[in-house]
């Protein structure tokens, strides 16, 4: 918008396709006048339960930014303990799914809880699990597994739960976890955001939980109870008046991370077409992992034992990126958002956002077949991909 407002007619106003009457799109009078404020969403309670869905209705005020969702309470194992442990979807996967919906826009947030923290942990600079100790499967580390020092993925006493570990003794464990939900793209000039300011607004949320069965196997003759409760709070802008007059920062796009899931990966070069592409879309990141074993399986480690061609590619043959092993690209992960993610959980990204995104993300209008690369030295059993897209795209705005 180049800084200059832009008058909504008063008639027929629109603003992300909702009526916004007397608001104008003034990014140089928004910035200095807003008030950034975080408040409840959704107060803690239970969660519906393993399997179920959370559908919740948020609130209609301001501009959106982010939804921090906090899970936390108890799992209290009984009975006998042997043969107990939990499966590499443990602790994150414990969200099977996060939905957003806002002013007719179904699944602007459409995608697991292990990917909104690979996306923090990417996105953010300042997010760091180095020297922060876990146990992933029966190995103590210190870094790689996206862990944040405030985080408790279950503890009782001396006894820990972990990710494709055994649960050690019987007791009640208590569970402190949070995941960051970005509504925005951008978290200093808010492009993304969501309009929330009007009766006309709609904004919902679903929260999808994880079977039992897929996040832990009981022992024959061991107990469980979860006792689990779940928060929203809503990180969002004010709306200023300024000189008599309501102002906006440019909400002209749209921010949306989709994920889906790709079965039957063999050996050798796995081509993925990317679902959804488009003209008026930007792919900001592509973000994938793999699992391979009995459902739900173990993530694929990111390293050149695992793959060997990695890229993405257009068209007939146009391969822009490419790199010859997934250590490599591990590498370079790592020195673009500083956490491991691939060590541990086999995460890889494409990231075209983070230095100049102006420059480098990907004009989905101008790339035709658009697909990802994924090659691997081995076939793995039941191989299956994860594959996230950051995009953002135009919203209708306008008279």
């Amino acid at each position: 918008m180049n800084g200059k407002a832009q008058v909504m007619n008063p008639s027929a106003p629109l603003l992300q396709g909702v009526q916004a009457p007397d608001v104008q799109v003034d990014p140089k009078s928004f910035y200095p006048a807003t008030r950034r404020m975080r408040f409840p969403m959704k107060s803690l309670v239970n969660i519906a339960g393993l399997g179920s869905t959370d559908p919740v209705t948020l609130r209609q005020t301001g501009i959106v930014s982010y939804l921090e969702i906090r899970v936390t309470g108890t799992l209290v194992f009984g009975g006998t303990i042997t043969g107990t442990s939990m499966s590499f979807l443990w602790p994150f996967g414990l969200i099977n799914e996060v939905r957003l919906s806002a002013n007719g826009q179904s699944n602007l947030i459409k995608c697991r809880g292990i990917a909104l923290r690979a996306y923090e942990c990417v996105t953010n600079p300042r997010v760091d699990d180095t020297g922060t100790a876990a146990t992933f499967g029966s190995t103590a580390v210190t870094s790689g597994t996206m862990k944040f020092p405030v985080d408790d993925w279950g503890t009782s006493g001396v006894n820990s739960l972990n990710p494709g570990a055994t649960v050690a003794a019987v007791g009640t464990y208590t569970v402190d976890l949070t995941f960051l939900v970005p509504v925005t793209a951008d978290a200093m000039l808010l492009v993304g955001s969501v309009y929330a300011q009007s009766s006309a607004t709609n904004l919902t949320a679903e929260i999808q939980w994880e079977t039992q069965a897929q996040l832990l196997t009981l022992g024959g003759a061991a107990t469980l109870a979860q006792n689990l409760q779940y928060q929203i709070v809503g990180v969002v802008y004010s709306i200023p008046n300024v000189g008599g007059r309501f102002v906006v920062p440019d909400l002209s796009l749209f921010h949306q991370l989709a994920e889906f899931r790709q079965s039957g990966l063999g050996q050798n070069l796995n081509e993925v077409n990317l679902p959804g592409t488009g003209a008026g879309r930007k792919l900001l990141r592509l973000f994938w992992n793999i699992y391979t074993g009995t459902a739900p399986g173990t993530p694929l480690a990111l390293n050149a034992a695992n793959y060997n061609t990695l890229g993405w590619a257009y068209g007939g043959a146009d391969v822009p990126e490419a790199y010859a092993n997934g250590q490599q690209m591990r590498a370079m992960v790592y020195r673009d958002c500083g956490v491991d993610i691939g060590q541990n959980w086999g995460f890889g990204v494409w990231d075209f956002a983070s230095i100049f995104a102006l420059r480098d993300a990907v004009d989905e209008g101008a790339t035709s077949d658009l697909r990802i690369q994924l090659g691997l030295v081995a076939s793995p059993t039941n191989g299956a991909a994860q594959i996230l897209q950051e995009t953002v795209f135009a919203g209708p705005v306008g008279a």
